[in-house]
């Protein structure tokens, strides 16, 4: 794959999981999301930064 294909690809897997965190953090203060939910969303807005972190790293 092109490197710059691949460089979008892992700014869009660090942009959705801050996304991911914010919007849970968020729905956790505003009551809509229960406690049981927020570290599921917490550990998948993980794994997609540190992949889109580290694929970014790997590239440069």
């Amino acid at each position: 794959m092109n490197t710059r294909a691949e460089a979008k690809i892992s700014e869009l897997l660090v942009i959705l999981g801050t996304v991911l965190f914010v919007g849970g953090a968020v729905g956790y203060v505003t009551g809509h999301l229960p406690a049981e939910h927020i570290s599921g969303i917490g550990a998948l807005a993980l794994i997609f930064v540190g992949v889109g972190a580290g694929t970014t790293k790997a590239k440069q």
